[in-house]
């Protein structure tokens, strides 16, 4: 059962703000949200299993709107809330003016850490069958001087919109887009080794500039690497690599320790 506490009510572990005079749950209007609610996650749920179990495979398309009503026996406002919740899982496909089709999902590929060799390679490489190197490489986005965002302040040890230089390259294998590196340092900030690195690792929907960068779809899960490198002498440097969770897998592998 949802509890309420302080203005702030929860169902099944998703929060979210309430006005006080908003409908308290108990009442029909609060019970309407909740059977709303509980309605579209039942119907991705049953989706998502016949996907993982095999009943819809790859490539089939699923029932259309007025179908999926029938089936359910629900409203098309629930079909649609369920269908964009299993797009942005990466396991729909929606085709305009042809329908949603179940997305093929191949294993993911491996792209192991390493440190570059030279300035201007990407922080990860292919793994097997490839020789790990990115040829293919665009520039999505020149040096260009931009305002700190708070986070990026943050780590460069500036204040918040103060002019720093960012620029965004998509590293590509064979014409597919593998990883979107942005990088952001000090206008005019003289490059120097770096003394301390502190690497993040987060996971996080897709932005709709990343997604369309990497062939994906906006609310996709991505896998995000933070690196931030603080020289002994000079500006600091913030990358930051992004991935298709579904498409990659970031591994690390550590230094062997003499015996």
């Amino acid at each position: 059962m949802p509890m309420v506490c302080g203005g702030r009510r929860s169902v099944s572990g998703w929060v979210y703000h309430q006005r006080a005079s908003a409908y308290p749950y108990g009442t029909s209007e609060g019970n309407l949200v909740a059977r709303r609610t509980t309605a579209y996650r039942r119907v991705a749920d049953t989706l998502r299993g016949q996907i993982d179990d095999g009943l819809l495979k790859p490539g089939d398309r699923i029932g259309s709107l007025s179908e999926l009503q029938e089936q359910f026996g629900v409203s098309d406002t629930v079909i649609l809330e369920a269908r964009k919740v299993l797009v942005a899982e990466g396991l729909l496909q929606a085709r305009s003016g042809d329908g949603t089709y179940v997305r093929e999902r191949p294993a993911p590929k491996r792209l192991v850490h390493h440190e570059p060799d030279e300035p201007g390679q990407p922080l990860f490489r292919l793994e097997t069958g490839e020789s790990g190197l990115f040829p293919d490489a665009i520039e999505v986005e020149a040096e260009t001087d931009v305002p700190a965002s708070a986070a990026v302040a943050r780590h460069l040890g500036v204040r918040a919109g103060r002019k720093v230089r960012r620029s965004v390259r998509l590293f590509r294998q064979d014409g597919a887009p593998v990883q979107l590196v942005t990088v952001h340092a000090l206008a005019g900030g003289k490059r120097s080794e770096a003394t301390g690195v502190e690497e993040e690792i987060t996971s996080r929907p897709a932005m709709d500039a990343e997604a369309r960068a990497l062939e994906g779809v906006a609310g996709q899960l991505v896998t995000a690497m933070l690196r931030v490198e603080r020289p002994a002498a000079g500006p600091a440097r913030v990358l930051e690599t992004v991935v298709l969770a579904e498409r990659y897998t970031l591994v690390y592998r550590p230094v062997a320790v003499p015996a």
